[in-house]
Formats: C-alpha cells, sequence, structure tokens
C-alpha cells in the first residue's frame, strides 16, 4: 500500500470523521456496515487473523502507519482532538474499521447444531458483549440474536466481547416471546425459583435464554421452556445477566 501519509483531518465537518462518529451508534455501524475496534489486543488480533475485514487504520500523526501488508486498507489521520472524539473506547493506540460479519436469519425449523444455541435479548451493550464473550470461550455452537437485544458491534460490545463476535457463529432471530415456535430442540430458560441447573442434565441439543434486564421472560416463554436456575445464599437474588450466562455455560460445559 502507498504509506505516504495522508492529509490530517482537521474539520469536524470532515464526511470522513462524521462517519467514523457514526459508527459509535447502532443505525451507524447498520447502515455503513463497519464497526470500530480499539486497543493493542483486539487491533493486533485483527491484523494477523481478518486482514480482508479491515475497512480503515485511524491515527495521529504520532502513532504508527499501517503495516504493509494492509493492502486497500485506507489509513485515516486525525488531529488528537477529533481522534479523542472517535476512541470512545479510552484504549492507547491506533483504531481499526472492521467490516461486520454475515449474520444470517435463526431459522427455527433448520438442523440445529449440537451443543447450546444461546439466544440473546439483552439491552445493555455491555452484557450483550459480556455474554457473547462467554459464548465463544465456554464452547456454545452459535449465539442468536434476538430483536430486543442491544447492537454486538457497538463500542460498548466490542469492548466487552473482546472481539468473540467474530469467533463464534453470530444469527439474527425474532423476538423474545416468539421462541415459544421452537418445537424441534428442548428450550432451557435461567429463572429464579426453578430447578437449579446443577440437578439438571441437558441433551446434546438445546437452547438457553435469559430474559432481558429487569422485564425477565414473557410469562409465555415462562411457562413453554423449562426453567433452571442458579442457586444463590446470603440473600443475594441475582446475577449480572452476563454472568449468569457465563455460569450456565460452564457448569453444563461437560454435563
Amino acid at each position: 500500500m502507498n504509506t505516504r501519509p495522508p492529509p490530517i483531518i482537521h474539520s469536524a465537518d470532515n464526511p470522513v470523521y462524521k462517519k467514523l462518529l457514526a459508527l459509535q451508534t447502532a443505525h451507524g455501524i447498520r447502515k455503513h456496515g463497519e464497526c470500530l475496534v480499539a486497543g493493542p489486543k483486539l487491533t493486533a488480533e485483527a491484523v494477523q487473523q481478518q486482514s480482508q475485514a479491515i475497512g480503515a487504520w485511524i491515527s495521529t500523526p504520532d502513532l504508527p502507519p499501517p503495516p504493509p501488508s494492509l493492502t486497500g486498507t485506507q489509513w485515516i489521520l486525525l488531529d488528537k482532538k477529533l481522534f479523542r472524539n472517535v476512541n470512545v473506547f479510552g484504549a492507547p493506540g491506533i483504531l481499526l474499521t472492521l467490516r461486520l460479519p454475515d449474520l444470517p436469519v435463526f431459522q427455527p425449523t433448520a438442523p440445529w447444531p449440537a451443543g447450546c444455541t444461546l439466544f440473546i435479548p439483552f439491552g445493555d451493550p455491555e452484557n450483550v458483549g459480556g455474554a457473547i464473550r462467554a459464548a465463544a470461550g465456554l464452547g456454545a455452537a452459535r449465539v442468536v440474536l434476538l430483536r430486543e437485544a442491544a447492537c454486538p458491534f457497538l463500542p460498548k460490545a466490542v469492548r466487552a466481547s473482546a472481539g468473540a463476535a467474530w469467533k463464534i457463529r453470530l444469527e439474527s432471530g425474532p423476538d423474545l416471546a416468539e421462541l415459544t415456535a421452537i418445537k424441534t430442540v428442548p428450550l432451557f430458560a435461567l429463572d429464579m425459583d426453578s430447578a437449579p441447573l446443577d440437578k439438571v442434565k441437558h441433551p446434546a441439543c438445546y437452547g438457553l435464554v435469559a430474559g432481558t434486564e429487569g422485564l425477565g421472560l414473557p410469562e409465555a416463554l415462562r411457562r413453554y421452556c423449562r426453567r433452571v436456575s442458579i442457586p444463590m445464599t446470603n440473600g443475594i437474588e441475582s446475577l449480572n445477566a452476563a454472568t449468569a450466562i457465563a455460569i450456565a455455560l460452564w457448569a453444563w460445559r461437560g454435563n
């Protein structure tokens, strides 16, 4: 690639800068088909493992230029003030834009992969990212993002997932209430006041879902699913959504 530095962008009215700001929102991410990635570990992994998905290398004049291997990658130079505005992660080093992976539509009647299909309805992007990270790290077969879920490529979600959204199959799913259409595979739901999950043996192929933050599960879905709980002590009623998912996946990993 041409290693001559591009002009430094100083103006907040620059369309390239405006596009980068748009990637802080779900609408902008969907519109442009890209998201922001930051942090030395994630950007290094992207360069090594996903170079074809990198759209832009974003830096300030005192940060390193893109490596010669990134042919066809746009190099964007911002002044430090504009760079700070784009770098909502607060991470050191350069930023990248990555083209989004495909998110096929979940088909409940299609053959299911062995293992856990995790359904995520969380509205908090950090919970979405944390749950994706747990699913990827603890061996889930795939993640289905329900309509209630925050965009998994928002900066907070990307940071919480530590890049796991590119390491596990993601699919786009229906509303949480529509999961009652699943007929061929057992569907388990994390829910208080139900059977402890360590006392329940799951099948080789199953679905797992938790309720949304605050509202929980729709009543019809609660009645439809086989409900399991994480036993708690000392008067603690519940766990963070992503933490609960991680515990459930771990508990059933070798069951």
